[in-house]
């Protein structure tokens, strides 16, 4: 279920964001759609508009993808991505929820200049639950001892004062949904044998208003 989730995610990134499709919506989304952006408009309608208002801007000049790194648990998918929008260059997370095979809700977070490269193959997939037991201690209380040799961090972690919300894993990679009253935060970790190897984050404040009532988380 989880590879096939992520496969629709990543079709409909394509052909409604990449393509500009829109003639596709109701294929990929779900009637009853949930939006977290700050962003976006609520509901299939609000996707709808922010997609025609995409149309405006010129597509990008390469087709490489943006996607960098994807992890899939259960109804859940992640994209981590690197995105050249405007001439800038914004690191994104995409969090979706899937039902019945179509997005039914979706939380992001954007961020300039944040760092994405780094290694992206999904392994171990075994050890998919004990990562994600290992990372839910860490981040309660980090511990050294949780390191590897060279451990690569790309940004600090917040503060212990954030709330969780999700913790989505598959394989080495884990993410970490997290929020204080002013901002929210994903934080990817990647493990090898059972110890913290790379970490990269991309957070954001959370705008005075944005246009809907379900927040950001």
């Amino acid at each position: 279920m989880s590879s096939y989730n992520k496969a629709i995610v990543l079709a409909a990134l394509k052909h409604l964001i990449g393509e500009r499709n829109t003639s596709v919506i109701d294929t990929y989304v779900h009637d009853s759609y949930i939006q977290h952006s700050p962003m976006v408009k609520d509901g299939k309608a609000g996707l709808l508009e922010a997609v025609e208002q995409l149309k405006q801007y010129p597509a990008p000049a390469s087709a490489r993808s943006p996607v960098v790194r994807t992890i899939a648990d259960g109804n859940y998918v992640m994209l981590h991505m690197d995105v050249a929008f405007m001439g800038k260059n914004v690191a994104v997370v995409d969090l979706y929820r899937l039902e019945n095979g179509k997005l039914a809700e979706h939380w992001d977070a954007t961020q300039e200049n944040a760092v994405t490269e780094g290694a992206a193959e999904i392994r171990d997939l075994h050890l998919t639950a004990s990562n994600k037991a290992i990372i839910a201690q860490y981040f309660r209380q980090p511990d050294k001892a949780l390191l590897q040799p060279g451990y690569q961090s790309h940004s600090p972690l917040p503060s212990q004062d954030v709330e969780v919300h999700r913790v989505i894993g598959e394989g080495n990679f884990v993410m970490v949904q997290s929020s204080t009253a002013a901002a929210v935060y994903y934080d990817i970790f990647r493990l090898e044998n059972s110890l913290l190897a790379e970490h990269w984050q991309v957070r954001q404040a959370i705008p005075a208003t944005i246009p809907h009532n379900n927040g950001m988380i």
